[in-house]
């Protein structure tokens, strides 16, 4: 008997880590390490024209990307490109050290994405153990500190995408990978966030350790979105099923 693939449910997620090599992960850490270290001193012309590399690698793996990858790439340079508008120019939590979105941003963080699924598949036990290990020492930390609010406040969406998640091991390395690219951005001073959460006024560091936490966020869309777009598609090309008016009045008649 033949099965209508079509119709069959579909799970959407972060599942195709295995079109990540190891060359491909380097490349993405080296493009990271020596762009931001470069884009420290340029201005905004050259910020641009620096841009160019990390939108290569990025298409690159859009172009070597098979199936769901591609929706994923796709999807992920959208919301994190509305994300970093949210973010950063409208709600104000952290600027640029030009006080704009660089253009190398938005690839940047599917670059992110994609090392956060190597990542996990690779060394599963260490992301699943460290990063809510670590998410609930500096939670506390900064909850008696006072130092910190905005991590304490994000710190649940973490444990909400541990415990509910498909994709258990891909939060966890996005949730790491996120600290040591802020504080290595913030250390080089790409970005700076500002003391307190505009409109919240609760205190921040610069940067909020678990801002990995809003990355999850950003994974978890990513990988809906194929899914979204499956039932979209189901629903465009659904037959109709039922008759038109005119047609029963002529069978009637």
């Amino acid at each position: 008997m033949s099965v209508d693939r079509s119709r069959a449910p579909v799970k959407a997620g972060l599942q195709a880590a295995h079109q990540i090599s190891t060359a491909d992960a380097v490349l993405m850490l080296f493009t990271f390490v020596s762009g931001l270290l470069l884009d420290r001193t340029l201005e905004l012309p050259a910020q641009t024209a620096g841009s160019v590399l990390v939108w290569a690698v990025m298409l690159r793996a859009l172009h070597r990307a098979e199936g769901d990858l591609r929706i994923i790439i796709i999807a992920c340079l959208a919301w994190s490109s509305l994300g970093e508008v949210i973010g950063s120019l409208i709600w104000g939590l952290y600027k640029y050290r030009l006080y704009n979105i660089p253009m190398f941003v938005p690839p940047g963080h599917v670059l992110m994405l994609l090392m956060a699924l190597y990542v996990a598949q690779r060394m599963r036990v260490i992301v699943l153990v460290g990063a809510p290990a670590t998410a609930a020492v500096y939670a506390m930390y900064a909850g008696f500190s006072g130092s910190d609010t905005f991590s304490l406040a994000i710190t649940p969406l973490l444990f909400v995408a541990l415990v509910l998640g498909r994709n258990r091991a891909v939060y966890a390395a996005t949730f790491l990978l996120a600290i040591a690219l802020e504080l290595y951005g913030t250390s080089l001073g790409n970005w700076r966030w500002e003391l307190h959460a505009p409109g919240l006024e609760i205190s921040m560091a610069n940067p909020p350790l678990c801002i990995g936490a809003l990355y999850c966020l950003r994974d978890a869309l990513a990988g809906r979105s194929v899914g979204w777009l499956r039932t979209l598609r189901h629903a465009v090309r659904e037959p109709d099923v039922i008759a038109p008016p005119a047609a029963l009045s002529a069978r009637s008649a």
